[in-house]
């Protein structure tokens, strides 16, 4: 068991011990992740067959405790999409994947029995959901994270989190477009709302169904097939004794524990700035670079000044490549996991530029080929997370959050120009009048 006394004392006063102890033991190690020991409290009451969870996170500014939804195919994000939440009828995942694949009819004949839900997300609620991410954001402390916040914008408007991170950033990216007074067409997107919600209220008019007021996600199993861990491969034979739906009931609530536990223990990104973290390095690279810098000095002690490849003619010189390298001892290579492989494969990367030479930052790494996986969350949100450490740490006050047009030039020094213009040139002209025709005195 982790370092937890209180978990300890819950597992041990349950009288249901050893179910729990196979519950918990295999995602023992899911508890420890970026070497933090688990800080948690998860402690169950059992009141009138209800139960009750409490915890505290071991991170500061998480203060919402997420409601699970539907599992991604592999079963392992209990958040891979919201429950599906619309007045819009639809058939359900397991019928879906177990409906007859031959048939007289080569279409649906309704959108309930295809399991289709016709929604647009309009400007409103685009510019709603980053406005809320705005107060959010604002109302945070010290420490923040991008990829909760995200959590928590999703579960509130009942949206997928991949959707919530494309609507935060292109309503940054309107805000700085609106900063450099590019002209952003919302009249279009008026129009483009308008007439595809005619097109839906007309469509579900047609199969004389109710259509759902709200955007909501299509949920999951809608593709192809269905859903595949809902379909009946087969019969099983049990006995008259054996309470099926008891047995039903029991794995829901094993589901729920599983998926609490797996949302309750997660680690956040948090955001911090990247170029002022370096790569750990091992002793072997640190004495290489030791080595290095004792080398180069006694070289430029021994350099001639006339030979000197930065001469101090006073030109500006242009920055020299910079090189990166990945140290590695071939002779003593170990073979590890792939799990730890991919924890330290941003590790031992050193840089050289203008003749110094350095461990790596991790944005400098993020930036090769020898960049760790991507987190597609929080890959979206990179822009607009980055404006926010700008502001937070730099003090750019224009680089995040709403922003105004610059002032246009004011029509009146035009007015003037032009009216200048035309002074000038009718003053030119009434010269040339005057020489073509000169007055009788001066005949």
């Amino acid at each position: 068991f982790p370092h937890n006394n209180s978990l300890a004392m819950a597992l041990f006063s349950s009288p249901s011990f050893a179910q729990r102890c196979l519950f918990i033991y295999p995602k023992l190690q899911t508890l420890k992740i970026f070497r933090r020991e688990l800080s948690s409290t998860f402690r169950i009451k059992e009141t009138n067959n209800d139960e009750v969870h409490e915890f505290t996170h071991p991170q500061e500014f998480v203060k919402m405790q997420f409601e699970p939804g539907e599992w991604d195919p592999e079963k392992k994000d209990p958040l891979y999409k919201p429950p599906f939440k619309s007045r819009a009828k639809i058939m359900s995942a397991e019928d879906f994947a177990n409906r007859p694949r031959v048939g007289f009819e080569e279409e649906f004949n309704s959108y309930h029995d295809a399991m289709v839900t016709l929604t647009w997300m309009n400007g409103e609620d685009n510019d709603k959901i980053y406005q809320t991410y705005l107060e959010f954001m604002s109302k945070s402390g010290k420490k923040t994270s991008h990829e909760y916040i995200m959590r928590v914008l999703a579960q509130r408007f009942n949206i997928d989190v991949h959707r919530v991170a494309a609507i935060v950033q292109m309503g940054h990216n309107e805000e700085q477009y609106r900063k450099e007074g590019k002209e952003i067409h919302h009249d279009l997107q008026k129009f483009v709302d308008r007439e595809i919600g005619l097109e839906i209220k007309t469509a579900y008019s047609e199969f004389d169904e109710v259509q759902p007021t709200e955007f909501v996600e299509d949920p999951t199993g809608v593709d192809g097939l269905g859903d595949y861990n809902q379909r009946c491969a087969g019969y099983t034979r049990v006995d008259d004794l054996v309470d099926v739906d008891d047995c039903v009931d029991k794995a829901i609530i094993r589901d729920k524990k599983n998926a609490r536990l797996i949302i309750d223990s997660h680690i956040y990104i948090e955001d911090i700035d990247e170029t002022k973290i370096d790569v750990e390095l091992s002793k072997e690279t640190k004495k290489l670079m030791k080595a290095q810098s004792i080398f180069q000095n006694a070289e430029e002690a021994e350099r001639q000044s006339d030979f000197s490849p930065m001469s101090g003619d006073g030109k500006e010189k242009r920055n020299r490549w910079k090189y990166v390298a990945v140290m590695e001892n071939t002779r003593k290579k170990k073979r590890i996991s792939r799990v730890k492989k991919e924890r330290q494969i941003m590790n031992n990367i050193i840089v050289e530029q203008n003749g110094d030479l350095r461990a790596a930052t991790v944005a400098e790494v993020r930036s090769t080929s020898h960049k760790p996986k991507r987190i597609p969350r929080d890959f979206i949100v990179s822009n607009v997370k980055a404006a926010w450490l700008r502001r937070t740490l730099q003090g750019e006050s224009d680089a995040w959050g709403r922003q105004e047009a610059p002032p246009e030039a004011p029509p009146e020094a035009e007015n003037q120009e032009d009216t200048e213009e035309k002074k000038n040139g009718d003053s030119t002209e009434e010269g040339s009048a005057e020489i073509d025709n000169p007055t009788n005195s001066d005949e």
